[in-house]
């Protein structure tokens, strides 16, 4: 039942977070490509890209090197209202969940086989979701695919910046894993690197990588739980992590496609994708 809970907690909190970043973005993307600009001492295109149905207007973004932004895009998480956004919709949430942990964690044990979630361990490490990302930007770099060097980019930045705060966010916290193991249980690194990465494929590619991807890390969060090496309340403060520190590094990605909405049904909740 409390793995149950935990799934839809994310799904609810992803998509309310989401939506109301949403509605921030046109100030954040003029903010972030006139910093870019200035920083590589260039202009922006006088003739940008038509506005998209969502009423955004869009211009190329200058590349930066995804190695060497780290400042910035910490700079950008600290002081984007995304992050305020995101923060104040899942911290509230976590809070709330502690009080279920144990319960949770059993209940994640019970329902499946540790076996079942062991894909998540594996796929959910920041070895795999690094690795991948610089996978991706060093084909795009070798073949010129620009699309590919640009998401390998990002999926880079969003990887370093979330890691570099959660794993500070752990020193400071220095909670006790479930299973006694050390003290850094608070927040939940793999999930915080599922939900970057399947923040930054939803900035690029829409809903349709989007929700794949958010299932996926949603799978990896539950698969922690499992594991007995997180809490829900780790897991959900680690999904909004992840999703906030991609949110930093993609301003000005993409354009919103689809809306989202929760309606309340019989027995839970649904999530709604309308096209626009």
């Amino acid at each position: 039942m409390y793995s149950r809970v935990s799934a839809t907690v994310l799904v609810v909190l992803l998509s309310t977070a989401q939506w109301t970043a949403a509605q921030q973005l046109p100030a954040a993307v003029a903010a972030d490509q006139a910093s870019v600009a200035a920083d590589h001492g260039v202009g922006l295109p006088k003739d940008p890209l038509p506005p998209t149905p969502g009423g955004v207007t869009f211009t190329p973004r200058p590349a930066r090197n995804p190695f060497t932004s780290l400042g910035h895009d910490l700079e950008t998480f600290f002081t984007s209202k995304d992050t305020a956004i995101v923060m104040g919709v899942f911290a509230p949430a976590a809070a709330v969940a502690a009080t279920w942990d144990s319960a949770g964690i059993r209940e994640s044990q019970e329902d499946l086989s540790k076996r079942a979630f062991e894909p998540g361990n594996i796929g959910g490490s920041f070895a795999v979701q690094a690795g991948a990302a610089v996978g991706t930007w060093a084909f795009g770099a070798m073949t010129g695919n620009a699309k590919a060097s640009e998401v390998g980019g990002d999926l880079i930045r969003a990887q370093l910046t979330s890691q570099v705060l959660v794993q500070g966010l752990k020193l400071v916290a220095h909670r006790t894993r479930p299973d006694g193991s050390d003290n850094g249980s608070f927040p939940s690194g793999h999930t915080a690197s599922a939900f970057a990465t399947a923040t930054v494929l939803e900035r690029h590619f829409g809903w349709k990588a989007g929700i794949p991807a958010f299932g996926f890390a949603t799978y990896v969060g539950l698969a922690r739980m499992s594991a007995n090496k997180h809490n829900m309340s780790d897991v959900i403060m680690g999904a909004a992590m992840g999703i906030a520190s991609a949110r930093a590094v993609t301003v000005g990605v993409g354009g919103a496609k689809f809306n989202l909405g929760v309606a309340p049904t019989q027995g839970g909740a649904a999530v709604t994708f309308t096209k626009q």
